[in-house]
């Protein structure tokens, strides 16, 4: 079974040594967007994933499918 959206995207952030912080100033969005999006809270734009997804190092494809 794939991993919903958010525990890839905590994983991989975590992977690469990153805070919260440190990807929100990244991706240019702020920490609590991070947050929510890592915990599931909220919905969150196609434009806001693909931010964090660019500051990844990956695909939105690869996140929401």
């Amino acid at each position: 079974m794939k991993a919903a959206a958010n525990e890839i995207i905590r994983e991989k952030r975590m992977k690469l040594g990153l805070s919260q912080r440190d990807l929100a100033k990244k991706a240019g969005v702020s920490h609590n967007t991070v947050y929510n999006v890592e915990n599931a809270k909220g919905t969150q734009s196609l434009t806001t994933y693909k931010k964090i997804c660019d500051a990844l190092g990956i695909k939105v494809s690869s996140v929401l499918k």
